[in-house]
C-alpha cells in the first residue's frame, strides 16, 4: 500500500500512523488520555505534581505488597517490563531540538543583527496572537487543544485536501496583499525615518 504525501511529511512511521489514525487503538488511547488528564486537572481541580506523586506512591506500594504476597503464597512475581530510554531516541530528540533552537536563533539574528523589519513584524504578530489566545485559556487547555487539533486537522486535510488547498491559496493571496499594504504604508516609513535623521545630522 502506497503511503500518502502527508504521511511521509509528518515525520513518518509510528507518529504519522498515530496522527492520521492508521493506528486507531493508539489514536483513541492518546485522545482519551489527553481528555482524561484535561478533565482531572482543569475541571476536577487536581494539581499535577501531587497527583503524579500520589499515583507513583500507590503504584510502588501495590508492587511491594504484590511481591511480598507472591513470596508468602508461593505465587509468580509481578512481571515488570524493562523500561529504558535508548541512546538513539535521546539523540533523535536532541537533534530535532537543536534544529528548532537554531531556527529560533536565526530569526533572532535577522531581527537584532540584520535589522529585518519584516521578520520583526511577523514575530510580533505571532507573539501577540499567542499572548491574546493565552489571556483566554490557560496552558493546560492550550496543550489539550493542541493534541486534539493535531489528531483532527491532518485526517481532515487528507480527506478534503483539494478543497482546503484552494481555500488556503485564496487566504494566502489576501494575507500577502494586506501585508504589502502594511509594508508600504508603515514599515517602509519606519525604515526611512532613521536614514532621514542621519542625513539631517550630516
Amino acid at each position: 500500500m502506497e503511503q500518502s504525501h502527508l504521511h511521509q511529511s509528518i515525520v513518518g512511521g509510528s507518529v504519522a500512523d498515530l496522527i492520521l489514525w492508521k493506528n486507531r487503538r493508539g489514536g483513541f488511547l492518546l485522545l482519551g488520555s489527553a481528555t482524561l488528564f484535561w478533565i482531572l486537572f482543569e475541571k476536577c481541580g487536581y494539581i499535577f505534581f501531587p497527583f503524579v506523586t500520589n499515583i507513583q506512591l500507590l503504584l510502588v506500594v501495590v508492587l511491594f505488597l504484590w511481591a511480598k504476597s507472591a513470596i508468602l503464597f508461593n505465587r509468580p512475581m509481578p512481571q515488570l517490563p524493562n523500561l529504558e530510554i535508548t541512546e538513539a531516541s535521546v539523540l533523535m530528540v536532541a537533534d530535532a531540538l537543536r534544529v528548532w533552537i537554531n531556527n529560533v536563533l536565526s530569526v533572532a539574528r535577522d531581527i537584532y543583527v540584520e535589522r529585518n523589519s519584516k521578520q520583526l513584524f511577523r514575530v510580533s504578530v505571532v507573539l501577540w496572537t499567542v499572548s491574546f489566545v493565552g489571556s483566554f485559556l490557560n496552558f493546560l487547555t492550550i496543550l489539550y487543544l493542541g493534541v486534539v487539533l493535531s489528531m483532527l486537522i491532518p485526517i481532515l486535510y487528507e480527506r478534503y485536501q483539494h478543497h482546503i488547498d484552494d481555500k488556503l491559496s485564496v487566504t494566502y493571496r489576501i494575507i500577502q496583499t494586506q501585508y504589502r499594504k502594511i509594508d508600504e504604508r508603515l514599515l517602509q516609513k519606519i525604515i526611512a525615518k532613521p536614514t532621514n535623521k542621519i542625513k539631517k545630522m550630516q
